[in-house]
This record gives C-alpha cells, sequence and structure tokens, in this order.
C-alpha cells in the first residue's frame, strides 16, 4: 500500500507538469504502471527465494479465477493446474497449455490464476498451468524439457499433440517457442499453434524499444539482463537456444504473437514477426495500442487488455475449431 500511495504522489505531480504518459492512459492506470515499476525492479535486488516467496504470498485477483474450476495436479513429474470454464470444450477436443512467465525464476499457476481464467473462458477450452521448474536452479534447458514432458504426458491423458495450443506471455513466450523449435527438430509432429503473449525474444535486451519505451512500461534492462543471466547459465545470452528470437523459425506450427506498442520488448517482437513470416511461418500479429508488457494482465483496467484477451481466446478457437 505504501508503495502505491507513493506512485499516486509522483503520478499527480508528473501529470500536472506534462498529462497523461500516453494519451488512453487514465490517472489510475498510470499509478498501476509505475508501482508494478517500483515493485518489479525492487523485487529484482533481493534473493530470488526472497522474490518468490513474496509474490506467492500475495492476493491477487479473483472474481475471474473464482469463474472456473481449479484442479491441481502432481503426477510424478507432472505439477500444474486445470483451469475449466463452465461450457468448456471436452478435454479430448483440444486444451491450452499454459507456461507462465516471471522471467524464468518467479510465477507460479496461483500467480497467473486471473490471466489464465481468462483464457480459459474465452476460448472454451480447458487450460493446464504447468508449474515448471525455475532458474538459477534449473537454468535452461530444464523449463523447455519440462514443456516437452508436459505435452507427452497430456497424450497420455489422451489429448493429442495436434489438439493442442501452447500459449505464455514474457519469459513464458519464450518458452513457448523453444517448445515449438523442438518440437519441429525431433520430427514427431507438432502442436495446434502458438499463443506468445509479449514474448521475451532477446535476452541480450538490445532492441531500440527497450530505450524507448522504458517509462511506459515496468522493467529496465538492467534487470532483464540479469534476470537473463540466471536462466541461461553458462549459455551467453545471445545464443539462439535462449535469445529463441535468433533461431530460424521455419518449420514451427502456426502462431499469434501478441505485443503491446508502448512495451519494452516491442521493437524485437516485431522484427521475429517479420523474420518468421518471411521464412513462411503462419503468424497473426495483434498489436494492443499503447499497452505495456503482457497486455491481458490489464484486462480488468483498459479495453485494450480485455481485447487481448479476447483475441487470445478467437486464435485458439480457431486452432482447435468452435
Amino acid at each position: 500500500m505504501g508503495l502505491m500511495m507513493v506512485s499516486v504522489v509522483r503520478t499527480l505531480v508528473a501529470r500536472a507538469q506534462r498529462g497523461p504518459l500516453r494519451p488512453s492512459w487514465g490517472l489510475g492506470f498510470e499509478v498501476i504502471v509505475r508501482t508494478l515499476r517500483a515493485d518489479w525492479v525492487g523485487l529484482s535486488q533481493w534473493p530470488v527465494a526472497r522474490g518468490r516467496a513474496e509474490m506467492e504470498g500475495r492476493r491477487f485477483p479473483s472474481d475471474v479465477a473464482s469463474k472456473a474450476t481449479r484442479t491441481e495436479v502432481r503426477d510424478g513429474a507432472i505439477v500444474g493446474e486445470w483451469m475449466k470454464g463452465a461450457h468448456a470444450a471436452p478435454r479430448e477436443d483440444g486444451v491450452v497449455l499454459y507456461l507462465h512467465g516471471g522471467s524464468y525464476l518467479y510465477g507460479s499457476p496461483r500467480t497467473h490464476a486471473d490471466v489464465i481464467a481468462r483464457i480459459a473462458l474465452a476460448s472454451g477450452r480447458e487450460v493446464f498451468a504447468l508449474e515448471y521448474r525455475l532458474a538459477p536452479e534449473h537454468p535452461y534447458p530444464a523449463q523447455r524439457d519440462d514443456a516437452l514432458a508436459a505435452i507427452a504426458w497430456l497424450e497420455g491423458q489422451g489429448v493429442a499433440r495436434g489438439r493442442v495450443v501452447l500459449a505464455g506471455e514474457s519469459a513464458g513466450g519464450n518458452l513457448v517457442l523453444a517448445t515449438l523449435l523442438a518440437l519441429r527438430d525431433a520430427g514427431g509432429g507438432t502442436v495446434a499453434g502458438g499463443v506468445m503473449v509479449s514474448p521475451w525474444l532477446d535476452l541480450t535486451s538490445s532492441s531500440p524499444s527497450i530505450a524507448r519505451n522504458l517509462d511506459y512500461d515496468y522493467g529496465t534492462r538492467e534487470m532483464l539482463v540479469g534476470q537473463a543471466k540466471q536462466f541461461a547459465g553458462e549459455l551467453a545470452l545471445d545464443d539462439p537456444r535462449v535469445s529463441v528470437g535468433r533461431a530460424a523459425p521455419a518449420g514451427i506450427a502456426p502462431v499469434l504473437v501478441q505485443a503491446g506498442t508502448s512495451e519494452m520488448l516491442y521493437d524485437e517482437c516485431k522484427q521475429w514477426v517479420e523474420t518468421a513470416r518471411a521464412a513462411g511461418v503462419e503468424v497473426v500479429f495483434d498489436e494492443a495500442h499503447e499497452m505495456p508488457h503482457a497486455p491481458p494482465f490489464f484486462a480488468a483496467q483498459m479495453a485494450a487488455g480485455a481485447k487481448a484477451v479476447e483475441a487470445i481466446g478467437a486464435y485458439v478457437r480457431g486452432r482447435l475449431g468452435g
């Protein structure tokens, strides 16, 4: 609450001097973004374990998540949670495998329950949110291996991989692409499609929008690079195995890429879309006007955030039918 109050005062002073930070941003939304930025930068300076405990202990929005049935799963190495709306299609007709973000260091199905529930309701499909292993205890490729294991587990549950849409935001978007590339290289068939929301594609954080959109987003280059190093382990940050935007994309499944036009990762997302299309990948690029990182997380505050959720739901239905 103290952080929020400081953000309110600073935002009021700033808006009195220069007006809204972005034309479509009201006072409340500008306060939220300023608070998030201070929060994330502060958490990044703590030991990772402390930051995780802080996040897991928070009260997150529950009004949408309460509209879905939640079922925890612990089946050997597979840990996660099913999220199901009241009118979800049968599981064998197709599901969403959700890979949460959090810089590969933080997050879980619990911290992301609101957005997972929104996608479940918007798509009319069950969503399985995987609790994959986190860095730095488990650097690359643990997360990719966990995602591949989850796909195999779903097949064992009667869901063919061709009836699975992978989805994830930020680091989860990176993981979606890493998994699609691994499936392509393995040659055993791929999934129905992927949804990459604000994917973290260049771990060197070298695209122009990193600096251009700094004031409109809730991270810093220093924070991103520091977190990337903990995930990459012994690999260089520009290695295409971790900076998956540098990997040749030809032959992967169709994807939806969604990015806020005011987020720091915007340019790397747009560049990857152009590269993937040139390589013959079927790509839909959904640009959320003046939104910061991960637009669907702001569905309750901004129309553009709600529209982003609707776009994901429509894409999933298009890939799976119905």
